[in-house]
């Protein structure tokens, strides 16, 4: 299982179950980069998919009274009510397609919406990996999934903490590239696959 509170609600149903963190295929995606063009207004991104709809909801109105501040670009999933105050929607790719489409969306800043349930707190930080791999800097719910020494910008799930978050980090573009950048080079340190091959192999060996 990917984290602990997973591996607690399957406990009853093994003998064994091992904790095992996400890690990024450093084949697939440790040498993608945004090309980080100049532009006026800056781009602002979300991924996922269907299941993400709560999450969502928690930054509508955020989206709404920003809108014409920056870009917001979808990827994945964008909700109908949504559509028309968002600059551009990319719908979902094959797998395989998916670190190049994300890497082409060349944010400015990536965003991490998570609603407060069980569901959501059995999740891994797989999306900080993704985004972080990318340089991209990253504002997220102050949730357990996204604890830990990431260098990124936590909010409580409140309008008022995600606007004001997403305002000041692009009041300094140059201290937010750099926030990036830190990221990025913390998850190519310490959360690449083949640099923790030997803990997969000792998970699954009897």
């Amino acid at each position: 299982m990917a984290t602990e509170p997973l591996a607690k609600a399957y406990a009853g149903f093994s003998d064994e179950v091992v904790v095992q963190p996400n890690y990024l295929e450093a084949a697939r995606w440790g040498h993608l980069q945004p090309a980080r063009a100049e532009r006026g207004r800056p781009r602002v991104g979300w991924a996922g998919g269907i299941g993400h709809t709560g999450d969502l909801d928690l930054i509508a109105d955020v989206v709404r009274d920003t809108a014409s501040e920056v870009d917001w670009v979808f990827f994945g999933l964008c909700p109908e009510a949504l559509k028309p105050l968002v600059k551009e929607f990319h719908p979902g790719v094959p797998l395989d397609q998916y670190p190049a489409k994300l890497v082409s969306l060349d944010l400015d800043l990536a965003v991490a919406p998570l609603e407060d349930n069980a569901f959501n707190d059995a999740k891994s930080h797989l999306r900080l990996l993704e985004y972080g791999v990318l340089g991209y800097p990253v504002i997220c719910s102050d949730l357990t999934p996204y604890q830990g020494d990431f260098q990124v910008t936590r909010v409580a799930n409140r309008y008022r903490d995600w606007t004001r978050a997403i305002r000041d980090a692009l009041a300094d573009r140059g201290a937010l590239r750099a926030q990036g950048d830190a990221l990025r080079a913390k998850v190519l340190s310490d959360w690449m696959m083949e640099d923790h091959l030997d803990t997969w192999l000792t998970a699954w060996l009897p």
